[in-house]
């Protein structure tokens, strides 16, 4: 198409000619080009070829007799070089259409970015718990399978109705894919002890403590006394203690003062499956591994 020497267009139905009617490069090798006897529309839009007609070297067949206007009416039969020549101007850009513009595109990124953000909040809750883990590591990290400081690596505080989600997503996670340690009361606790002593015995015995929290949970009362106990155990060693997990989220009704308090004490790692799953077990794993600088002694 680049060595196009003559173009004839004439007799057809165009209206409106501008810059992305021809191809710039077919328009440069052009000699001849005949756009005559067409109904042009002289209006605004057709700023570009009466412009461009001014300026080209290229042979117009016709013009500027057979160049005539069709719309709109009061135009209609004038020639569209007098069209090109009269004191008629287009209206310039209205900087209010520019700002439009950018208020409009500026709003869609702000409503597309709140969307995002509310159905990723878990996984940038998550990353964000997993990041702040990892940066206060300044050195590695190994699992205690074999450690002798504590016993067990994690004591795991959760109420009967998670149990499953216990005993059969988190524990085959943690202590057999990971080889970490952890104590569950319903397989570790001895027999003929009460609750209490074996509670005290065994959070000593752990590293950090686990607090799976759903709102089966937060309706026991039971749970609020544990959650007061390992809330003793961080004012001891600190919030980095604790490795919260949300399974389920807590109605505002069951949200005891305990709860509230131990929530805000330390962040939560919130449980979900398909996307984003694969960051919490990262983020859980990161968390109960034991750096090395950080070698904490059982108190027995």
């Amino acid at each position: 198409m680049i060595s196009l020497r003559k173009l004839y267009l004439s007799n057809n139905f165009i209206r409106i000619i501008n810059s992305t009617s021809f191809p710039l490069d077919v328009l440069n090798s052009l000699e001849d080009l005949d756009l005559s006897v067409n109904p042009y529309a002289c209006t605004c839009d057709q700023l570009w070829f009466t412009k461009w007609i001014k300026a080209t070297q290229v042979k117009l067949i016709g013009y500027p007799l057979h160049y005539r206007c069709r719309q709109p009416s009061e135009l209609d039969n004038v020639v569209l070089q007098k069209y090109a020549e009269s004191q008629m101007q287009c209206p310039p850009w209205n900087p209010l259409y520019s700002m439009a513009i950018v208020l409009s595109c500026t709003g869609l990124l702000l409503v597309t970015f709140i969307t995002i953000g509310l159905k990723c909040q878990t996984n940038i809750k998550n990353y964000i718990y997993l990041w702040r883990v990892k940066y206060n590591r300044k050195k590695g990290y190994f699992p205690i399978t074999n450690a002798d400081d504590f016993e067990y690596h994690a004591f795991v505080v959760y109420c009967d109705a998670d149990r499953n989600w216990v005993h059969q997503t988190f524990l085959p996670k943690i202590e057999q894919d990971e080889g970490i340690k952890l104590c569950i009361h319903h397989r570790d606790f001895e027999v003929g002890e009460s609750i209490t002593a074996n509670i005290n015995k065994y959070l000593e015995k752990s590293w950090k403590v686990v607090v799976v929290l759903s709102n089966e949970f937060a309706k026991i009362e039971w749970s609020q006394w544990e959650v007061d106990v390992v809330q003793e155990r961080r004012r001891r060693f600190g919030k980095d203690v604790f490795l919260l997990i949300m399974l389920k989220t807590i109605d505002s009704k069951h949200m005891t003062n305990q709860l509230r308090a131990l929530l805000d004490s330390a962040p939560s790692l919130r449980y979900q499956t398909g996307v984003g799953e694969d960051l919490f077990w990262a983020a859980a794993i990161e968390t109960l591994r034991k750096p090395l600088e950080q070698v904490t002694t059982a108190l027995l």
